[in-house]
């Protein structure tokens, strides 16, 4: 017991058969509630949101819950309720960075969301976790809860997953994603999708920062490879594929036409 009351993520599982309902509470905790053959109303902040089917609930935390939902069609309804504690949902909000704003999240009016079966995957896993014992535990449950809360604004609440451009240039955040994975053949596309943007819209913000896409790309792959000259003993061949650079000979000439050194002299000009 003394474990389950320290946990800051937990799923549990619910039934309403056909003389039982959910009805109102108070929720201390973060929760996204996924339900399933229920029909009824659940309202917070004076907003109403009508249930029928299978649907996803989102409840922020300290909020007063107005509902009445009862099992559809003489059936058993079935509810997942996953808690945060505040600190725990903040971290996975924080994860969610650069598209999230979390005072636009945790402000929303939408409360409910109908779908069909595209949490299924992860609920259902998080309640497989949830009898396990063992110390990744929490990261498990924490990044299946993630891979929720991404999904859900992604698909049904797009408008919150806007980059805060003012605090973040488009520039930086480009930069900051080819970093992370120098080996990927990055397209202009691929970074639009992140920054849920149209590829004409990322293409105006790159011009709008003086920026050609193809040469920023080229710019933080050899700053790369000099980083790899300078700190390490790779090889060169092995320094321009690690840089995501398959062509050996493209790469040198790359780097001498921006340093003024192949990578060899320049290798030699930092080890003196």
């Amino acid at each position: 017991m003394k474990e389950a009351n320290n946990l800051t993520i937990q799923v549990k599982h619910h039934s309403l058969c056909d003389n039982s309902s959910l009805t109102n509470f108070y929720s201390i905790d973060y929760k996204l509630i996924r339900i399933n053959n229920a029909v009824g109303f659940v309202s917070m902040k004076g907003v109403i949101n009508e249930i029928h089917g299978k649907g996803l609930i989102y409840i922020p935390c300290h909020t007063n819950v107005a509902c009445s939902v009862k099992p559809l069609d003489n059936k058993q309804a079935e509810l997942d309720v996953l808690s945060f504690k505040k600190e725990q949902f903040l971290q996975i909000i924080e994860g969610l960075k650069p598209f999230i704003v979390y005072e636009q999240f945790c402000n929303t009016t939408q409360m409910y969301f109908s779908c069909n079966d595209e949490f299924d995957d992860e609920f259902d896993s998080l309640i497989a976790v949830n009898h396990l014992l063992g110390e990744h535990k929490m990261t498990v449950m924490k990044s299946l809860s993630q891979s929720i809360i991404y999904k859900l604004l992604s698909t049904y609440a797009p408008h919150l997953l806007t980059q805060t451009l003012s605090d973040k240039r488009v520039v930086d955040f480009v930069i900051d994603k080819v970093c992370q994975d120098l080996s990927r053949k990055w397209r202009l596309a691929d970074l639009a999708s992140l920054l849920n943007m149209s590829n004409s819209k990322l293409q105006r913000k790159l011009k709008e920062e003086d920026v050609d896409f193809s040469k920023l790309l080229n710019d933080v792959k050899l700053k790369k490879a000099r980083d790899y000259l300078t700190y390490s003993d790779l090889t060169i061949t092995q320094v321009a594929n690690k840089s995501g650079f398959d062509n050996l000979a493209y790469f040198s000439n790359l780097f001498k036409k921006h340093y003024q050194l192949t990578p060899s002299q320049f290798r030699r000009s930092v080890k003196i």
